[in-house]
């Protein structure tokens, strides 16, 4: 194997198909490494992560309803969001996993959080639904339920309401 070849390959370690394994490894290792921590402080760590992984990640959402704005939108503009995409997908699966943590080690529940939890498991195995084509006729109807304004809203909304409440 020629240097350029072995070059290539190794670049393709960093690749982004690489990225969620290797983020979710740091993860476990971050959380559990430390024996010394609480049930609470896990929670805590892990609900950190997870909301700004989610708000990373989500604000795709309202950033896109901000570019259909303005027409016609550059291709720079357009590629950007491919990327973004991407992002969006990859933090979501990483930031679910942290607020699965989150929520088995918090005392803290209510009906809102339950409810916040019913509704990120429907988003994320929407999304990943979607976007792995599992179900290549209903694709149209996956992405209009997916990217629903009021769902967005309502989502937020549980996460506001279901941390404020005692």
């Amino acid at each position: 194997m020629d240097r350029k070849a072995t070059v290539a390959k190794a670049g393709n370690f960093f690749d982004t198909k690489y990225l969620l394994p290797i983020l979710l490894g740091f993860f476990v290792v971050l959380l559990f490494a430390d024996n010394s921590r609480t049930n609470e402080e896990l929670s805590s760590i892990s609900g950190y992560i997870s909301g700004l992984l989610f708000i990373i990640a989500n604000a795709y959402y309202p950033a896109r309803l901000i570019a259909k704005e303005f027409r016609p939108i550059p291709k720079s503009v357009v590629l950007f969001f491919q990327k973004y995409l991407e992002m969006h997908i990859w933090m979501n699966e990483v930031a679910f996993f942290a607020m699965m943590v989150h929520c088995h080690y918090s005392d803290q529940g209510n009906i809102f959080l339950t409810g916040l939890y019913v509704v990120s498991i429907f988003l994320t195995l929407e999304g990943l639904v979607m976007h792995y084509r599992l179900i290549p006729s209903e694709q149209k109807l996956l992405r209009m339920m997916h990217t629903q304004q009021v769902l967005f809203v309502v989502w937020i909304l549980l996460i506001i309401v279901g941390h404020a409440i005692d």
